[in-house]
């Protein structure tokens, strides 16, 4: 597993990825590291891609824009 630990809007967030399709976006909730988002893909192979690809996946999609909350 590969993890980047980062900040998004105000909120400390994890994305993991397995390696090879599945990635997992985490939030802390009482000192345990809580899925609130799964989404998978199959197009890369090395973690610097691959969490390129989760960064723009979560601006996209968790943005305040959305009016969706983490």
């Amino acid at each position: 597993m590969y993890y980047l630990e980062t900040e998004f809007e105000g909120n400390h967030i994890r994305l993991s990825w397995n390696g090879s399709a599945t990635y997992n976006m985490q939030i802390p909730v009482g000192g345990q590291w809580v899925d609130v988002e799964c989404f998978t893909c199959y197009e890369y192979d090395n973690p610097n891609d691959a969490f390129n690809f989760a960064m723009d996946w979560v601006i996209e999609n968790m943005s305040d824009d959305e009016e969706q909350d983490l």
